[in-house]
């Protein structure tokens, strides 16, 4: 991998992630125009110029307040800028063959060009999740209707090559992609909705339903697997040390960051995990 290749990426990705911070704003506010209208300052309704829009630094340089009224700018939107960024770039280092990718290799473009819509879905929801507590099915719901049908066709033997990082089963039959990412989506959904139905939407929201759906449809259902044991693992571990700096036992913390956090882990580094697990257990 050249540092042009990957800076390209994560330049490219604070692009897509300056983007997403508009939609989520207009997904919000009901704002029609996602693609069309220019964006402008929430609270003065002004134009927004390039020098307000370029990502990471226009916050930098204006010190994190409107250029017009002052008003300030949550931190939140720069770190989804640099969010999208890193993701974009760790998505092109693990799946990508950058040789492949320059000689024009229309394999590689198909899966580039994959990962990287699933890693803008991914910001999107996990930061609509962080500001607004809920998860936005305008993104999910298109999102997994999508992903089912490429399964579904991959399933009928047409070669789209961008399910092959799944994992496959000693039993054929699991071994088709869309039983396989089925399994892993309705295992975690049904996980998902027996708390639901047990604290009465008190553990978990309607939202995480549709991210159990995601997942096993993005992984297949053995990354899926790991990726929600990641996801239970750092929420916990995290979630106690916000409950005891804020001190309220009251305090709602966002699920769908960790959910993403443990799919991306799981799918960058499944086999390095499971190995040390193995190996660790071994030899005690």
């Amino acid at each position: 991998m050249t540092p042009f290749f990957l800076t390209s990426l994560f330049i490219f990705g604070t692009l897509f992630g300056s983007f997403a911070s508009v939609l989520i704003w207009r997904i919000r506010t009901g704002e029609w125009g996602i693609m069309t209208s220019r964006s402008h300052c929430p609270k003065c309704e002004h134009t927004l110029g390039v020098l307000d829009l370029f990502p990471i630094f226009s916050y930098v340089f204006l010190g994190g307040k409107c250029r017009f009224c002052k008003e300030k700018i949550s931190p939140v939107y720069p770190f989804l800028e640099l969010s999208t960024g890193i993701l974009f770039m760790f998505s092109g280092y693990v799946f990508i063959d950058q040789t492949q990718l320059f000689l024009g290799n229309h394999t590689e473009m198909l899966k580039l060009g994959f990962y990287l819509a699933v890693a803008f879905v991914t910001i999107v929801f996990v930061f609509y999740d962080i500001l607004f507590m809920e998860i936005p099915d305008e993104v999910l719901i298109p999102a997994n209707i999508i992903l089912f049908i490429l399964l579904f066709v991959v399933s009928l033997g047409i070669n789209i090559p961008v399910f092959e990082h799944f994992l496959p089963f000693s039993n054929k039959l699991l071994n088709i992609p869309v039983i396989n990412a089925l399994l892993g989506s309705f295992g975690i959904f049904l996980f998902f909705y027996i708390q639901i139905l047990i604290s009465g939407g008190k553990w978990m929201g309607g939202g995480d339903l549709r991210i159990a759906l995601f997942m096993g449809l993005v992984a297949g259902a053995k990354i899926a697997a790991l990726g929600l044991l990641l996801a239970y693992f750092l929420g916990s571990i995290i979630g106690i040390i916000i409950l005891l700096y804020k001190r309220d036992r009251n305090t709602e913390i966002p699920f769908g960051p960790y959910l993403a956090l443990g799919l991306y882990i799981s799918l960058f580094w499944y086999t390095p995990i499971v190995d040390w697990y193995t190996n660790f257990f071994s030899i005690l």
